[in-house]
């Protein structure tokens, strides 16, 4: 695979046909036309010398090394703090929508039909570990397991039927219905998330997969979008209407909250004495200071969709898809802008590369910026 320097975008118009990417992250892009007879799915992403200005949804670090997602199956790493990328080797040409590393070689990618990428090399090849027809088939089986020990005359027995025929359903089509989160305690125990409730849990690495999103009270089948982990060992998922999950043992029991609200929550970002804070659509943003059992809304400063929070030593930083770091120093009580708006739109994540460099990902593209210097709230 080639290198390629990085051209910093200064903006994206927003495209004619808009699709959410995996329905969340705020990223405005044209839905890809899926050629008839060609399985995305099984074809290996096509080599691009543009791929620091496609469509990239998420960005981490792997080490020194920078790692970043996106559409076609793209997959770029970056060792000089995102000034030039080279494509990475990827069996798949879907969409890659989540990436985590558990060291500076071991890592996951997830996106798309369900799949699941693996890497042992700091991302300069992949393998497809697990994928929709796999997942598909477990939640069927899941499904029918809830259905049969479900009471007929309890009013959950609807419920669960309808969840057993969507998930005949999505036998039926195929794999379709996008994963877009995966976190790793280590090398081993990690998660992976997705729509339509699809949550799976892995022992080994990745190399077996097992569905878990029955254990979670979402009868519903809310999307789930994103997914966090504390060094305590909790395990939480952002979730659409509101609700945030919570598991204190690694997945094995979960307990369901809502925080106030009925749109979005794109992610949660664990500050320490266990405060958490849930951020989603056009700027809303709860924060607990019990581990998640309770919410109160808090001021983000923006309206825009938050898409991304990371720590910055004792500083938690939010992104929203315009462009705008909101920085607090104060546990997340409360935020205020960390510079001005950055000259990218339509932002779909960030990380920080030393100490002095931040990149961005997006509909334009990777950009990168100085890092949020510290300052007070007020």
């Amino acid at each position: 695979m080639g290198t390629t320097p990085i051209r910093p975008r200064t903006g994206a118009a927003l495209l004619t046909s808009l699709a959410l990417v995996g329905a969340a992250w705020g990223i405005a892009v044209s839905a890809p036309a899926r050629a008839e007879g060609l399985d995305l799915l099984a074809s290996p992403a096509p080599v691009t010398r543009k791929g620091p200005q496609r469509l990239l949804v998420d960005v981490t670090t792997a080490g020194h090394r920078l790692v970043a997602v996106g559409q076609g199956g793209l997959v770029l790493r970056s060792d000089d703090r995102g000034a030039r990328w080279t494509q990475a080797e990827v069996p798949t040409s879907v969409m890659l929508t989540s990436v985590t590393f558990a060291d500076d070689r071991i890592g996951w990618a997830v996106g798309h039909d369900g799949v699941i990428l693996g890497t042992r090399d700091g991302g300069v090849t992949w393998v497809r570990q697990f994928d929709g027809k796999a997942g598909d088939a477990q939640a069927l089986a899941a499904a029918q397991a809830l259905v049969e020990r479900t009471d007929e005359a309890s009013p959950r027995r609807e419920l669960a039927e309808a969840g057993r025929g969507a998930a005949e359903a999505a036998v039926s089509a195929g794999p379709s219905r996008p994963l877009m989160a995966v976190r790793f305690f280590d090398a081993e125990t990690g998660f992976a998330a997705g729509a339509f409730g699809q949550l799976f849990r892995t022992h080994d690495g990745g190399r077996q997969w097992a569905y878990i999103g029955d254990r979670l009270d979402n009868l519903e089948g809310l999307h789930l979008n994103g997914l966090t982990l504390t060094p305590e060992g909790d395990v939480l998922v952002a979730a659409e209407a509101g609700t945030v999950f919570r598991s204190r043992d690694r997945g094995q029991t979960w307990t369901r909250s809502e925080v106030g609200y009925k749109g979005h929550l794109y992610g949660v970002l664990a500050l320490p004495k266990s405060v958490l804070l849930a951020y989603g659509f056009r700027g809303h943003l709860f924060r607990s200071t019990d581990g998640g059992t309770h919410w109160v809304p808090a001021a983000s400063r923006t309206t825009k969709t938050l898409v991304a929070g990371l720590l910055q030593g004792e500083r938690a930083l939010l992104l929203d898809e315009e462009g705008q770091v909101l920085a607090s120093t104060d546990g997340g009580a409360t935020f205020s802008p960390a510079g001005p708006r950055l000259q990218v739109r339509r932002l779909g994540g960030f990380a920080l590369a030393g100490g002095d460099t931040m990149v961005t990902v997006g509909q334009g593209g990777a950009a990168v910026f100085p890092a949020p210097q510290p300052r007070s709230n007020r």
